[in-house]
């Protein structure tokens, strides 16, 4: 998600005033979703078919799938929307969804089921047998998502309806069991295995849908569409629709780029900026995996948002804010879908990244108008007003970097530690080891942990095993000793 580190650097003090303190590389090897559903104007339902694959050296007598869609639902502990966004993102008023489990299906049979966790956020379906290493474990659920009126991932907005996360996803696997995912208001608070996705979706004919995905066949059967789509190696499944759509495609080699706009004074110059990215973080990193990149233009009330192979980007920003975020969406095509992290967990990991290869974009780009030097000026400049700020206020400054989502205590904090000082570390170790080992230890990391969960250990041993005695300059970062 896209947050405008290099943004000026007085809205942050604004935003302050409003803020409380407080491996899957075998298609066999992996999991599969078959979804088949309907969005009615007010609620997707459906059934999806889920082929559990066990990666893992461990064995499993339970599934455990995250209910995101919960986490709008009236009385809910944890608000989708940080303190910070609320008004604007409920702009028409309170408003709330939900997730429902209708029934859970093995071997054809019902089976019982319970929905608990921390915030009513997780699914448990016990299994008949124990699933071990390399085998199967098949669940069918039917399953509904009420959508709110909001601006969020997945609400009803005036142009369009956001559906992220509505259906039912595998907890993500971290030492050999599932990882329960809260809906924190800040961050980015999920975490999933890449797995392959079938998908029917249904909707009234009046909407134009973005997809994560190809496109594979569509029919109209009535005032309805029906469209199928196919990804593989996906960490998420997406789709955005609108009335008001209007679409130009580009070509990056053998992959389609659909951009979907409908306020867009620009788009050509939009769609560019989309083709010059995936083109340039292709060449940089490793080929784009997927068939189609959909960007689309979205109400949203951060910049933008990464999904596998489809990126919101926020319909309110201004031209030159708008083709920063298209960059910062796309390069978290390579970093959080590729190589994932634990969002919740070390969310610095992919900002971090993304972050900075928005400054390897603009080096390699002068024509849009930024060099590397003032990009980097501009992120120390917001650092310390940050770190001054937080000192005067709340009387300390916390500048550690290995924090979970909610060890953060406001979505300012979250921003200059997970965004910009974490982009300032990766500058500072270029500086430190050179261009040379610096970019060896980065494509090391991406090749070592490419459909995997990175860490930040295995960050600092890619960058050991290209020859960049780094260790020790991770850890003055990572622990805040470091002075910026």
């Amino acid at each position: 998600m896209r947050k405008f580190a290099f943004s000026i650097i007085l809205s942050l003090l604004i935003v302050l005033c409003d803020v409380p303190l407080s491996g899957c590389g075998q298609s066999g090897n992996r999991t599969k979703y078959e979804i088949d559903c309907e969005f009615d104007g007010e609620r997707v339902s459906g059934t999806e078919k889920v082929s559990f694959f066990n990666s893992t050296d461990n064995s499993f007598t339970e599934l455990k799938f995250n209910l995101f869609a919960n986490a709008f639902r009236k009385g809910a502990k944890y608000s989708p929307i940080s303190a910070q966004y609320y008004h604007q993102a409920y702009k028409w008023g309170d408003s709330f969804g939900g997730a429902e489990i209708s029934a859970v299906r093995i071997d054809g049979e019902e089976t019982e089921f319970s929905v608990g966790g921390e915030d009513m956020n997780i699914l448990y379906v016990p299994l008949k047998k124990e699933v071990f290493p390399n085998e199967r474990a098949a669940v069918e659920i039917d399953f509904a998502a009420d959508i709110a009126k909001v601006i969020a991932r997945t609400g009803i907005t005036a142009d369009t309806v956001n559906l992220a996360n509505f259906y039912p996803v595998l907890c993500g696997i971290e030492s050999g069991g599932f990882y329960e995912c809260v809906y924190y208001g800040s961050g980015d608070p999920f975490f999933s295995d890449p797995s392959d996705y079938t998908v029917n979706f249904t909707r009234d004919k009046k909407y134009v849908a973005a997809a994560s995905g190809e496109k594979v066949s569509e029919k109209t059967d009535g005032e309805k569409i029906i469209s199928r789509y196919k990804i593989e190696n996906a960490r998420s499944f997406a789709l955005v629709l609108s009335e008001k759509f209007q679409v130009l495609t580009e070509k990056v080699g053998d992959t389609e780029i659909l951009y979907y706009y409908y306020s867009d004074g620009t788009p050509d110059k939009s769609i560019l900026c989309a083709k010059q990215a995936l083109k340039f973080f292709g060449d940089k990193w490793g080929e784009y995996p997927y068939e189609t990149y959909s960007v689309v233009q979205t109400p949203f009330i951060q910049g933008g948002m990464e999904f596998t192979a489809l990126s919101y980007i926020s319909a309110d920003l201004e031209s030159a804010a708008y083709r920063e975020v298209i960059i910062h969406e796309t390069a978290h095509q390579w970093w959080q879908t590729v190589v994932g992290n634990n969002e919740i967990k070390h969310p610095f990991i992919d900002e971090g990244l993304a972050e900075y290869s928005v400054v390897l974009f603009y080096e390699a780009h002068p024509d849009y108008g930024y060099t590397r030097e003032s990009l980097i000026k501009s992120a120390e400049q917001t650092y310390k007003i940050y770190c001054s700020v937080y000192d005067k206020i709340a009387g300390a400054v916390d500048t550690t970097m290995t924090r979970a989502i909610p060890e953060y205590t406001s979505e300012y904090e979250y921003v200059n530690i997970a965004y910009v000082k974490a982009c300032i570390m990766f500058d500072y170790l270029r500086q430190t080891v050179g261009d040379g080992k610096f970019f060896a230890g980065l494509k090391r990391f991406y090749e070592e942990n490419a459909y995997k969960t990175a860490t930040p250990e295995s960050l600092v041993g890619a960058f050991e095993r290209a020859g960049a005695n780094s260790n020790g300059f991770f850890d003055g970062f990572f622990d805040g000793k470091v002075i910026i």
